[in-house]
């Protein structure tokens, strides 16, 4: 009799594969899997309100049905399909997160004062729901360079997510602190924590609230995996609740100041602009047209260069950028254009001068803070 040894199974690893290639289909395998599951708990979420529209259109079949058993039912219907809605709304921008479709509009600001005002915008929401929260932040600013829209919708998710699974008359703690290099925001409820076997509840459908399809939390991690940062769940200790932690990176600060040097042939904006400049820190010059301008920089080299592209002839902001370019260590410039027009047209035009960025005017402080914050002074020359 011949003995043959089973072949290898479909989800094992091909025989003979390098290491990295191993690896690659090993990954594959796991998000196969997760969709597997993923799938399975969509469709699982979605039967509740499927279930209880069937049975609401049964009921309002029937004749002679009283006035308040159809408002009951209208009401329910009403609620399930939001709740549909709410989950296909947020699978679909879970999607777009994982495609890297969404863009930031990013500016240095202080979390805390973001985490305050979001808190006390929504206070008539929340006293509806009897919701209280016990929130520390600390004396000195945390500033993060990031998207001030999408973190306060990671906050809201956080802070909902808080809600729906804490006790009844639980307070939510909300925590702000700086550690090392990041900010930390914690929210804390009380109640059950989690296990060794526990779901990890920023996966999608990981941990299913009351009212809830979690994809909250996913969204909340995903819009800090964008801001560089990073979502954790934790339980502090034993029946202390659980904690939703969101670390970003904290923005850097500015230098000792930067040398620079505005062009601009309205002359109250460059003096406002240069003031402002100042204010934060940094040495402002002004020039009035290209020709000055070419002039100040081989005086002495700055570090940035904001440049009007609509300068008066004979040098436009182009022909200064390009001539800026090569000055000896023109290449290390950092040059922003102006301009009054934001069209694609300008941007390539822009780019093909040799600008690294274009603002369209007006530019506002937090985008000037955000562009000079990571910009290193020149070595002294």
């Amino acid at each position: 009799m011949n003995h043959t040894s089973p072949g290898p199974s479909p989800t094992d690893p091909p025989q003979g594969q390098a290491p990295h290639e191993r690896a690659l289909f090993l990954a594959l395998q796991e998000a196969d899997r997760r969709k597997d599951e993923l799938l399975a708990a969509l469709g699982h979420e979605l039967r509740n309100p499927m279930s209880a529209l069937a049975a609401s259109v049964g009921l309002l079949r029937q004749e002679n049905l009283p006035p308040e058993k159809r408002q009951r039912a209208l009401d329910l219907m009403e609620r399930q399909i939001y709740a549909m809605s709410s989950t296909v709304d947020g699978l679909l921008e879970l999607s777009r997160l994982n495609r890297g479709r969404i863009t930031l509009d990013k500016q240095v600001l202080d979390l805390g004062r973001l985490i305050s005002c979001t808190l006390q915008d929504r206070r008539a929401e929340f006293e509806s729901q009897n919701l209280e929260f016990d929130l520390r932040l600390p004396a000195e600013p945390v500033r993060v360079n990031g998207d001030p829209t999408r973190l306060c919708e990671l906050l809201m998710h956080l802070v909902t997510h808080a809600a729906r699974s804490a006790p009844s008359a639980e307070r939510i703690q909300v925590n702000l602190a700086s550690e090392g290099l990041e900010a930390r925001l914690s929210v804390c409820r009380g109640g059950s924590c989690l296990g060794p076997e526990s779901p990890d509840p920023f996966e999608p459908f990981g941990r299913l609230v009351a009212g809830s399809s979690g994809l909250g939390l996913s969204l909340a991690r995903g819009i800090a995996e964008l801001h560089g940062g990073s979502a954790r769940a934790l339980s502090p200790g034993t029946r202390t609740g659980l904690c939703l932690e969101i670390r970003l990176p904290l923005a850097p600060e500015p230098g000792l100041g930067l040398d620079v040097l505005i062009v601009e042939d309205d002359a109250d904006s460059a003096e406002m602009m240069a003031l402002l400049l100042e204010s934060l820190g940094h040495r402002p010059r002004t020039a009035p047209d290209g020709q000055h301008a070419i002039q100040a920089a081989q005086e002495a080299l700055p570090d940035v260069v904001f440049c009007d592209l609509g300068l008066p002839p004979p040098l436009d902001g182009c022909t200064v950028a390009r001539m800026l370019r090569q000055e000896p260590g023109g290449e290390d410039l950092l040059l922003v254009a102006l301009t009054g027009s934001g069209s694609e047209q300008d941007r390539a035009r822009s780019r093909q001068a040799g600008f690294d960025l274009h603002l369209v005017k007006p530019a506002y402080p937090e985008q000037l803070h955000s562009l000079l914050a990571a910009r290193h002074p020149r070595s002294p020359r």
